[in-house]
């Protein structure tokens, strides 16, 4: 028989997928005071938006343990896309304000995963093996 996962599995390990990247949106929008909806609006809409959705997509690749791939499936965005909103949001660690806002939306979204793993939303399918993904471009 051929290796693999189950559709099953594939099925929970998509909707844990989604779960996580929901938690990283809803974590940035609540930081930054912007409606949820913000973050998937496909037009050109300022940079304070641009760097929402960047922190987003940051925090649910590097916290969320999410794949580049899975990360711009669930925010419509290109890979290529979300390698450079990683490097932006790394990149701005070096200034002090940003690692405090970072550090704290980290904190948050480490705190959700953990609650819905003990509320067992990421068992079929074990979804976050706590893979270390260091960022990588």
């Amino acid at each position: 028989m051929g290796g693999g996962m189950s559709k099953t599995t594939d099925r929970f390990s998509q909707l844990a997928v989604r779960l996580v990247a929901r938690m990283a949106k809803e974590v940035v929008c609540e930081a930054y005071g912007l409606p949820h909806a913000a973050l998937m609006i496909t037009e050109r809409r300022g940079a304070a938006l641009a760097r929402a959705r960047q922190t987003a997509m940051y925090l649910a690749h590097v916290v969320g343990q999410l794949s580049l791939n899975e990360v711009a499936g669930e925010f419509n965005r290109d890979r290529s896309t979300v390698s450079h909103a990683c490097i932006n949001v790394e990149d701005s660690r070096d200034s002090p304000i940003h690692e405090v806002q970072l550090e704290y939306m980290e904190r948050l979204l480490r705190e959700r995963i953990r609650q819905a793993e003990a509320d067992g939303l990421f068992l079929r399918g074990a979804p976050l093996e706590h893979k270390n993904i260091g960022y990588s471009a």
